[in-house]
């Protein structure tokens, strides 16, 4: 549907809006938590009746599960169904799971996902099998995917020192009982520097030796020196940058690496390190590393390595889906907006934001968690299309996209709000946080006081005409003023607070009040003023959710705190600290039904706090 033939459906819906002065949000019973930071995305419950106060050792445990997948999604609940997303055997699935004891009820890869997958595993599968024999054997999966190959390697037992041997034997092409770099470095890339035992005993001589070696091999000119170009034809080029010292004046290198240069990095960075690995290096860390699996990759095998988004800052989705009436809309890491059933999980549409709307994902995937907002869904695809979409939520047609606004999709979730009698889209992006349109994507205004270049990621705040935002890497929060004349508008900046960097934290405001642990430390701040009436370390930097008067501070450490809201001074009434998964805990918590949702990765807990 184009702009133009849907005018009139958009001026009857602006209609609506500002005759009843309301913006719609999901329906939400009590109890429910239907969306990113709850029923009207403040990061508030409407729970009641919860604990003042934790016993010693915390809330009871109703239940815990360990079957959500990995990934960063928080929850979304209605009624006794929980709707959250994770990668299974590395499959990005989207999981609803009984709110009573946590079973799973159904877990579902939307249809052109899983289509997509097959095709692409099939086409995975035919160039990584060299010799066509409809097997991927180790050496095969080393040269394509490195160590990655034995994350993945899951299926049957074998006897994992003549695998070793024979690895070693595939490696090894001049037969001469050792590996160099040119030799096994593209296959076990970082694991080649690991696998070479030190001896720090003989770190000079040992330096000095390798470097004469790797120079003489790789200087043609014979000057001594190797440039950018004569390195690479040895290990030189992989330690280029790190080993050509800079000069103070430029903090630049001369793009030349000399004996001593080369000496100083292997004396520092690689100290007593030879540069090769010996049969009994490589079988003894083998030994240590493999622990299972047959030495060959199944197609099953291989969806877990392109099943989902991957990043080096953890795998999987980011994004919370969202429940409306009776169906779920789900964003996924690698930017695929999916509207499904609730009841079943069977996939009603599905819309990809880089191909079908021209966006570009964020350097650690697409974050946002999609706004439903009456008959539309509202999405970040960012990129020169719009940075904003609005797509019927019945089908995942275009209705709009922001053309004038097409800066880079962050990693924030947009909000509706009315300011200035004009009906909006908040959002918070790569270049700025602005105003579009809800009637049809034209840009109000924009605020760029507050972002950084490299991750926008905490929802703004909306009180009337005023909006906060937020971020971190030594930025801050800044409260602009929304000015409305005509059909227009414009921001101008009230206060900044560099004590308000937010990472991936999120802020409530309750009262006058806003209340974040985004930068590491609980900070209590007026939001008109800026003025700060209280901080305290409390558990350290992560998020937070409101409920009765009371927030659930969680950090990215795995402690998690009682804090009464007030502005009066900090109390705390209650602390935990729970075992996490060799990651960050980012996904934020959630209060619904008298209960205190923690999702940890694979992991999701439910604590009483009725």
């Amino acid at each position: 549907m184009n702009r133009l033939s849907n005018c009139v459906y958009c001026s009857l819906l602006l209609t609506m809006l500002l005759s009843t002065s309301v913006i719609a949000q999901v329906p939400a019973g009590p109890g429910d938590f239907p969306q990113w930071r709850g029923p009207n995305r403040d990061g508030i419950s409407g729970d009641k009746g919860l604990l003042k106060e934790w016993p010693e050792g915390g809330p009871r445990i109703a239940w815990q599960i360990d079957e959500v997948g990995v990934g960063y999604s928080s929850v979304a609940i209605r009624g006794d169904l929980i709707v959250t997303m994770g990668d299974l055997n590395g499959v990005e699935h989207i999981i609803a799971i009984n709110a009573k004891d946590g079973s799973r009820v159904w877990a579902v890869q939307p249809e052109a996902m899983r289509q997509s997958l097959i095709d692409r595993v099939n086409r995975e599968f035919a160039n990584i099998d060299q010799s066509k024999d409809g097997t991927i054997d180790e050496l095969e999966g080393l040269s394509r995917l490195g160590w990655d190959f034995y994350k993945h390697d899951l299926d049957g037992q074998s006897d994992i020192s003549g695998r070793a041997r024979m690895v070693f034997a595939g490696l090894d092409k001049d037969s001469d009982g050792q590996l160099n770099h040119s030799e096994a470095g593209s296959q076990l890339r970082d694991h080649f520097q690991r696998m070479d035992t030190d001896d720090k005993s003989k770190t000079a001589e040992i330096a000095e030796n390798r470097a004469t070696a790797l120079i003489r091999e790789a200087d043609e000119n014979g000057d001594g020196k190797v440039d950018r170009r004569e390195s690479r034809k040895n290990y030189l080029d992989r330690i280029f940058g790190r080993a050509d010292q800079r000069s103070s004046d430029t903090n630049r290198g001369d793009e030349l690496l000399d004996q001593e240069e080369v000496v100083e990095y292997f004396t520092n960075r690689e100290a007593g390190k030879d540069g090769i690995i010996t049969r009994d290096e490589f079988a003894a860390y083998y030994r240590a590393n493999v622990s299972g699996g047959d030495g060959q990759l199944t197609k099953k095998e291989l969806e877990g390595i392109y099943g989902g988004y991957r990043n080096g800052m953890g795998d999987g989705p980011r994004g919370t889906p969202t429940i409306d009436e009776n169906r779920i809309y789900a964003e996924g890491g690698n930017g695929d907006v999916t509207c499904l059933d609730l009841q079943t999980g069977e996939t009603i549409w599905h819309v990809s934001m880089t191909e079908d709307l021209g966006g570009g994902r964020p350097g650690w995937g697409y974050s946002e968690s999609p706004l439903i907002v009456n008959d539309w869904v509202i999405v970040t695809p960012g990129g020169e299309k719009g940075t904003v979409a609005a797509l019927d939520k019945l089908t995942g047609n275009v209705i709009w996209q922001s053309e004038e606004n097409t800066e880079r999709a962050h990693y924030a979730s947009p909000i509706v709000a009315t300011i200035g009698g004009i009906p909006q889209i908040v959002q918070f992006a790569n270049q700025s946080a602005f105003g579009v349109a809800l009637e049809d994507g034209r840009l109000l205004w924009q605020y760029r006081g507050a972002n950084n270049g490299t991750a926008n990621c905490c929802t703004p705040i909306v009180d009337q005409d005023h909006v906060f935002v937020a971020s971190a890497y030594g930025t801050g929060g800044g409260l602009a003023k929304i000015t409305t004349s005509g059909n227009s508008q414009s921001a101008s900046e009230v206060y900044f607070e560099k004590k308000m960097g937010i990472h991936h934290g999120g802020i409530v405001k309750i009262g006058d009040y806003m209340y974040t642990n985004g930068a590491g430390t609980l900070t209590c701040i007026n939001f008109l003023t800026g003025d700060i009436a209280w901080q305290d370390r409390c558990v350290g930097k992560g998020s937070l959710v409101a409920a009765d008067g009371m927030l659930y501070v969680l950090s990215e450490n795995h402690e998690l705190a009682l804090v009464e809201a007030t502005p009066k001074e900090y109390r705390e009434h209650g602390r935990i600290k729970f075992d996490g998964h060799g990651r960050p805990s980012w996904a934020h918590p959630v209060v619904a039904g008298g209960r205190l949702y923690i999702r940890d990765q694979q992991s999701l807990t439910a604590y009483e706090v009725r």
